[in-house]
C-alpha cells in the first residue's frame, strides 16, 4: 500500500491525506489517523474508492487544533471508545457541509458558521451527509470547567458565529487555519493558547446566559468570572472585595461557587496560577526574573507562590520554564 507520511507543511502544522492511499484501505487509513489525534472512534462513509479525507493539525500548549475536509461521513464513539484519561472537552466550527451531532439525548443540527461543543466521556454519533471541512478544537475539561458554569448544560448546543462573541472566535480560529505560517510562529504559540480559551469561554459564557435552567445564577455567576479575570494581577483582590464590586454579599459570592470544583479564593489562586505557567512558557518572557512574573500576577510572596505552583502542577517554576523553553 502506497499512502502519504505526516509531514511538516509548515513549521507547527502537520498534514495528512488519503489521496495516495490505495482505494480498498482509504476508509481504514482514515480512522486509523483520525484516531491518533482524537479520542477513538468508529467511521463509516461511502465505498473506499469514493472516499476522500484531509486533516491539516497543530498543538499549541495543550490544545489540538485540526482542519478535516471530507466525503460524506457517519463518525461514532460508544462506551467501549471511552477511557478514563479522555478528559478532554471538544468543539467543532463548521465551516461547509452540514453536521448532525446526537449526544447526551439532545440532537442539534450544525450549519455554517455554527459551532458545538461536546464531551469526550460521553457516547456520540457526528453525520455528515455530504462532503464538509470542519475545524475541531481539543481541549483538557480543567481549562473549560473552571472558567464558564454550569457546562455541561451546554453540550451539544448551537453557538452561533455570527454573535459577537462567536464572531470573534470563529474567525480567529479560521485564520489561524488559513494563514498557518503566522499562527505557528514560536514566540506566538503560547500567546495563541490562552487567547483561543479565553475566546471560548466568553462564547460558551454567552449561551450559558441564555439557558432556562439557573439562567439567573449562570449569569451573574459568569459576571462574577469576568471581573476577577480583568483584575486578576491585583494582589488586592480578594473575596471581600470582588463582593463589594458586585454588589453582593459576601455569602452570596461563596453560594454562587457552591457548585463549582472550586470556591471562590481557590478558583483565583489557580487562574492566577495558570498566567504564570503560560508565561513562564512564553519566550518573549524568558528574561523575566520568576519572581518579577510571579509578583506581576498578583502574588504577595515568593516561597507562598513556589509551593502553590508546585502542589498545582507538580514541577517547580524553574524546572517547568527549562522544560518549555530549552
Amino acid at each position: 500500500m502506497q499512502q502519504d507520511t505526516t509531514h511538516q507543511e509548515t513549521a507547527g502544522w502537520q498534514k495528512l491525506s488519503t489521496t495516495n492511499v490505495d482505494k480498498a484501505e482509504r476508509l481504514s487509513f482514515w480512522q486509523d489517523s483520525a484516531n491518533t489525534l482524537f479520542p477513538s472512534t468508529v467511521v463509516t462513509g461511502s465505498a473506499d474508492d469514493d472516499f476522500f479525507g484531509s486533516v491539516t493539525w497543530m498543538e499549541f500548549g495543550e490544545l489540538m487544533l485540526a482542519d478535516f475536509i471530507s466525503t460524506a461521513t457517519e463518525i461514532q464513539r460508544g462506551e467501549e471508545q471511552i477511557g478514563r484519561n479522555d478528559m478532554w472537552y471538544e468543539v467543532c466550527l463548521q465551516v461547509e457541509g452540514d453536521c448532525r451531532l446526537t449526544q447526551g439525548g439532545r440532537s442539534v443540527r450544525v450549519r455554517p458558521r455554527e459551532m458545538v461543543l461536546y464531551d469526550s466521556q460521553q457516547p456520540y454519533r457526528m453525520t455528515f451527509s455530504g462532503p464538509y471541512r470542519q475545524i475541531a478544537l481539543k481541549l483538557p475539561r480543567r481549562l473549560l470547567q473552571d472558567r464558564v458554569p454550569c457546562l455541561d448544560t451546554l453540550i451539544a448546543r448551537q453557538m452561533s458565529g455570527q454573535s459577537l462573541p462567536g464572531r470573534f472566535l470563529f474567525d480567529f480560529i479560521i485564520t489561524m487555519c488559513d494563514v498557518k505560517r503566522e499562527s505557528a510562529r514560536e514566540s506566538l504559540i503560547n500567546r495563541l493558547e490562552a487567547h483561543v480559551i479565553d475566546l471560548l469561554a466568553t462564547a460558551l459564557s454567552e449561551i450559558a446566559s441564555e439557558q432556562p435552567l439557573s439562567a439567573n445564577r449562570q449569569a451573574q455567576l459568569a459576571r462574577v468570572k469576568a471581573h476577577i479575570l480583568a483584575h486578576l494581577d491585583d494582589p488586592g483582590l480578594c473575596p471581600a472585595e470582588i463582593a463589594r464590586q458586585q454588589s453582593i454579599s459576601h455569602r452570596s459570592l461563596y453560594e454562587l461557587f457552591a457548585g463549582e470544583d472550586l470556591q471562590v479564593s481557590k478558583w483565583i489562586k489557580a487562574q492566577r496560577l495558570e498566567r504564570i505557567r503560560r508565561d513562564l512558557g512564553d519566550s518573549l518572557l524568558s528574561s523575566w526574573p520568576i519572581t518579577t512574573i510571579a509578583l506581576r500576577r498578583g502574588f504577595k510572596d515568593f516561597s507562598h507562590f513556589s509551593r502553590a505552583f508546585r502542589a498545582q502542577y507538580g514541577i517547580s517554576p524553574r524546572a517547568y520554564r527549562k522544560s518549555r523553553l530549552s
